[in-house]
């Protein structure tokens, strides 16, 4: 991504949509389990995923650099991490660091990470030590050859990690990173705004259509929006068609990633008239995701709802200040639920894998750190305090309701979040074709569906064509 201000515009959110659903090309979970009604009981969710990996606010790259070698015991050594400002993993670095004085932290703020590991790769050296890949990178390194094995490590803890995420960081039976972020899409909303509108809160139960007819009632009696839909088809706006996607069951490609099954069955179809619905309701905020209106509207009271994983609100509480920008007002619950899809009531956005490359010269530390951040209570704690959801099951079983939050009325969102892993499919494949769903290809045919300039239809199938092409290009180029 890019600078600040244009977080909002479709690359940011298509990368970390698409490139976060676009890596599972193995998702060998086993099948969900029933939820617990709090957050203190034990939960194993099935499946999951999360955060964006692209920056808000880049800074002027240093030339790459090669991490000094660790000697004997990971004596006096340095960690060199890339990645996007205010990151967790930077959060969780300098804890790491403080417990293990030994080690220098080096964090580098960088909006073009990618191309620059892309250099780096080329010259054979210079790579960081440590990234947050999505899942669709994961795979595409892994498979490059380009990725640090850490199979020993995770093994280790398979049975403590969220089962969807290790998917997520395997390929080929082997594990080439740590997994990270998990992230059930819920729905967030202020009950006060609703209030000023003569609206009780929103029922667990709410129907999607029932849904649109609340929004069409605050919208107005308060000029609020309770979703983004913005012309530009980008940013949570594309939550309007996955949403139902992922609960009816749809998928861009197979668990393999060879075949795309895009327009098998009706979940797409479906999927798109449901969106079109959102769109014609005229009830979404037409605002860029993450841009200074967006943060300005919600600081205004004009957003009173918003489909959100759980990493949003690290980037709401570091936006917005006060109670009188909406901290401490927001209440969460599950997604309204869409007809033949009761039993899936949530998504994955997002869900970022901490990886490394063959050319660190720390390998030792590396996974040292890994393990620190995501294998123990105490490095769960640091990143979940920031604001992502750690895969570690001893801390989500007993820590994860004791997370440090303002942006929510109370604890009791963490209820909502345990729920919803629950429901999250074991089922959802997100290989390269799921990447290739996003960017020319959905700019190309998502809004004219909306605008009902192309037959949802006839679209469906010419967009699944156009997939089919594009993946078997990118398939037969990573074999």
């Amino acid at each position: 991504m890019s600078e600040h201000k244009n977080l909002s515009r479709r690359r940011f959110l298509q990368t970390a949509l698409f490139a976060a659903g676009a890596g599972t090309l193995a998702a060998c979970a086993p099948a969900p389990v029933t939820a617990p009604k709090a957050p203190a009981a034990e939960v194993k969710p099935a499946v999951d995923a999360a955060k964006p990996t692209d920056a808000p606010k880049p800074t002027d790259a240093p030339k790459p650099t090669d991490a000094p070698a660790a000697a004997s015991g990971d004596t006096q050594s340095e960690l060199i991490f890339w990645g996007h400002d205010d990151h967790p993993i930077d959060v969780a670095g300098q804890a790491f660091s403080k417990k293990n004085t030994e080690v220098k932290w080096t964090f580098v703020p960088l909006g073009d990470w990618p191309a620059k590991v892309e250099a780096a790769l080329a010259a054979n050296t210079g790579t960081p030590d440590l990234v947050w890949l999505e899942a669709s990178e994961v795979q595409k390194y892994g498979l490059r050859g380009v990725l640090l094995d850490v199979d020993d490590l995770v093994k280790q803890y398979e049975k403590d990690l969220v089962p969807a995420k290790l998917a997520e960081a395997r390929i080929k039976g082997k594990y080439y990173g740590m997994p990270g972020d998990i992230t059930p899409v819920t729905y967030w909303y202020r009950p006060d705004l609703l209030e000023k509108a003569g609206v009780k809160e929103i029922a667990k139960d709410t129907k999607y259509e029932d849904f649109l007819a609340i929004t069409k009632t605050v919208k107005e009696k308060t000029d609020a929006s309770m979703f983004v839909f913005g012309s530009d088809g980008a940013g949570q706006t594309i939550l309007n068609f996955w949403d139902p996607f992922y609960a009816l069951g749809g998928n861009v490609a197979n668990e393999s990633g060879e075949e795309v099954v895009f327009d098998q069955g009706d979940a797409a179809v479906k999927s798109f008239e449901y969106a079109k619905m959102a769109w014609d309701a005229k009830t979404g905020a037409d605002v860029a995701w993450f841009s200074a209106p967006y943060w300005g509207l919600i600081g205004e009271g004009k957003l009173a709802g918003t489909y959100s994983p759980p990493w949003m609100r690290g980037f709401y509480q570091s936006q917005l200040k006060g109670p009188e920008q909406g901290i401490g007002k927001w209440k969460e619950t599950l997604l309204p639920s869409y007809a033949g899809g009761e039993k899936n009531r949530t998504n994955v956005w997002g869900g970022a894998t901490l990886s490394s490359f063959t050319l660190t010269k720390v390998p030792d530390l590396v996974k040292k750190f890994m393990e620190f951040t995501f294998c123990t209570v105490e490095g769960a704690s640091v990143t979940g305090n920031w604001g992502i959801v750690p895969p570690y099951l001893p801390w989500l079983n007993k820590s994860f309701k004791d997370t440090k939050q303002t942006l929510f009325m109370d604890a009791s969102w963490t209820d909502t979040v345990v729920e919803a892993l629950g429901q999250m499919r074991t089922d959802f494949y997100r290989g390269p074709a799921f990447g290739i769903a996003g960017g020319e290809l959905w700019d190309k045919y998502f809004m004219p569906m909306m605008k009902g300039e192309m037959d949802i239809k006839d679209s469906v199938k010419k967009f699944a064509d156009e997939i089919r092409s594009e993946n078997k290009k990118l398939m037969d180029s990573l074999k």
